[in-house]
């Protein structure tokens, strides 16, 4: 009876378990999380930054298909923090500023350059964005946002 009863448990918990929507939600919080500390990256630095994003090409999980996000600097300078065109370093880990997504997981932004400026606010280019700008982690029949308010540049997860 016992084990009727520890089967019936273990059919249900593996019916109602999806592991692709708990990644996109952890993924989703780590972005958040990112946009926050570039927000104050570039305040510390007094340098304008930019997040860029490449959505995956494949469906093999390989790390050259996989989506991810970068962070550079806004003007291009080979002079410390930024290296040019590849991504600052992000002083937490010592690496590059560039995460991948778990596989099976892509990843899709605003439709427009999202830049941080020295101040932390959000600027498309130029100018300062006047609506929010979200970012999509979606996989399977799952989805989360990342929404980053204008003015602020506070980022929310949802």
């Amino acid at each position: 009876m016992v084990l009727v009863v520890a089967a019936i448990l273990v059919v249900f918990a593996v019916r109602t378990y999806h592991p692709r929507e708990a990644i996109a939600l952890q993924q989703a919080e780590r972005l958040r999380n990112d946009l926050r500390n570039i927000q104050m990256l570039a305040i510390t630095w007094n340098q304008a930054l930019r997040l860029t994003t490449t959505a995956a090409t494949g469906s093999t999980c390989v790390p050259a298909v996989l989506a991810k996000y970068e962070v550079r600097c806004v003007s291009g300078s080979a002079t410390p923090p930024c290296n040019g065109v590849n991504p600052v370093v992000n002083p937490a880990t010592g690496q590059a500023y560039s995460v991948s997504l778990e596989c099976g997981l892509d990843l899709t932004g605003p439709g427009f350059t999202l830049d941080i400026d020295a101040l932390g606010r959000p600027k498309n280019g130029a100018a300062f964005i006047n609506a929010s700008a979200t970012f999509t982690i979606s996989g399977a029949s799952t989805a989360r946002s990342v929404v980053v308010a204008p003015v602020t540049g506070l980022a929310t997860a949802q």
